[in-house]
């Protein structure tokens, strides 16, 4: 070819090379959405039939009573042990201890591969791609929680497909960013997503989807909901419905002639 044919064709092929890369990495987003989402599928079926099991307690994200054991019934960690007492060992036998199809997805499925895989027990409890919610169940850890704002039955919750049970999560340790953590809890301030703050400020939430997150309700159903809606109170509460009706009801009373 003619060195100006050459040019022509090389900045044809760099045109569509640069069309062409924001489409894909669009489409492989798009791919790790619906893993996402098919995954929280199951472990909310996985947590529903715990909670069936143990007449209609939920499963706490961090129980200090908790034990574990692996897919051999050995026991995980010991007693005293964060891996049995935080929910993914625990709640293994109910999603028959198909972590990378149900836990651990992405990211989090990768990098535990790459960490050894499932022999990290500690690293397999504390960094999942969902974290449970602090309200649906309790946490033995975070023992500043009111009582009043956990939900530790299913029939306590009027609105079981309103209320969160998991949600795509992030966290931060020893320098490095994992999109993963066990737990999550209400987003404080801001309602304007920053992947680069600090976890906590967004309540571990990760928003990692355009501002979204992957979420699974206690009714089973999964959503994908953008951050400001996570910062509202609405999903987080499980009394939310009576405590309004009770609200509405004195206000309308007030306005009797």
């Amino acid at each position: 070819f003619p060195s100006h044919d050459t040019l022509v064709s090389v900045t044809i092929i760099g045109l569509l090379a640069g069309l062409g890369i924001p489409a894909l990495q669009s489409a492989l987003k798009e791919g790790k959405k619906a893993k996402e989402i098919g995954a929280l599928k199951s472990l909310i079926v996985a947590y529903n039939s715990y909670t069936v099991d143990n007449n209609g307690q939920l499963m706490k994200s961090y129980d200090l009573n908790g034990t574990a054991y692996d897919i051999n019934g050995n026991q995980i960690g010991g007693e005293e042990s964060h891996e049995s007492h935080r929910w993914p060992w625990r709640l293994a036998p109910y999603f028959n201890y198909g972590f990378y199809n149900t836990t651990h997805v992405n990211d989090m499925e990768s990098y535990i591969k790459s960490q050894g895989g499932l022999s990290q027990t500690y690293l397999v409890s504390v960094i999942p791609s969902f974290g449970m919610s602090l309200y649906c169940g309790g946490n033995d850890y975070e023992g500043s929680r009111t009582k009043a704002s956990i939900a530790t039955y299913a029939a306590q919750v009027n609105k079981p497909s309103q209320f969160i049970a998991f949600v795509s999560s992030r966290s931060f340790a020893v320098g490095k960013r994992y999109e993963g953590f066990y737990y999550v809890e209400q987003p404080k301030g801001s309602s304007k997503y920053d992947s680069k703050s600090s976890p906590k400020t967004t309540g571990y939430v990760s928003a990692r989807y355009n501002n979204n997150a992957v979420v699974a309700f206690l009714g089973g159903n999964v959503s994908v909901i953008k951050y400001e809606e996570l910062v509202k109170t609405n999903y987080w509460t499980w009394y939310r419905d009576w405590e309004t009706d009770r609200k509405s009801t004195r206000l309308n009373s007030s306005h009797r002639l």
